[in-house]
């Protein structure tokens, strides 16, 4: 008669596969446990940062490469966003409408949205603060995020062309919208 009942090593086991489909089940579910606690207008947005980073990325990057933009040359990042920020008196208009981001609803407000390039230098000091050109002009554009609460974040390592030694290795074009 075998009289052998659950050994610890069982019971171990058991309760490891469990523990594992749990934490499989909430990683993999959409609006995982983690995204309760974000705030709505973070998660609307968050669309919105993605396909305008998209956007920018696509549109001026150099034919043939991955992710290296162009920066002071003819139809670069610097003057297309120099030129929409001058034309809609402040904002980035342009760029919402050319990636199709200004549908306002009852239920989708017309976001506002600010584009940064942070340097490696600044991102090894921990911080976001926008890169400067050669000319002295801070690699921003679009009205300021400070103060502001609720605000999503989208980031994508590029490289500028005519650049003096800001993205030595890499840059971030970081895309804010609240």
């Amino acid at each position: 008669m075998d009289t052998r009942a659950q050994t610890p090593q069982d019971f171990a086991v058991g309760v490891s596969v469990l523990l594992v489909t749990i934490i499989g089940v909430l990683a993999f579910v959409q609006g995982s446990a983690v995204g309760v606690y974000e705030s709505p207008d973070v998660q609307r947005n968050q669309p919105i940062a993605d396909r305008a980073a998209t956007y920018l990325v696509e549109n001026h990057s150099v034919e043939g490469t991955r992710n290296l933009i162009r920066y002071n040359t003819s139809g670069g990042v610097n003057a297309s966003l120099n030129k929409d920020v001058a034309s809609h008196s402040g904002t980035l208009g342009g760029v919402k409408s050319s990636a199709g981001l200004d549908t306002a609803t009852q239920r989708r407000t017309n976001a506002s949205l600010n584009v940064t390039v942070v340097n490696a230098s600044s991102l090894k000091a921990g911080t976001r603060d926008p890169a400067v050109d050669g000319h002295g002009q801070r690699l921003a554009w679009g009205p300021s995020v400070d103060g502001r609460t609720n605000v999503a974040t989208t980031s994508r390592v590029v490289k500028l062309t005519n650049a003096t030694d800001q993205c030595d290795p890499v840059c971030w074009l970081v895309v804010r919208v609240w």
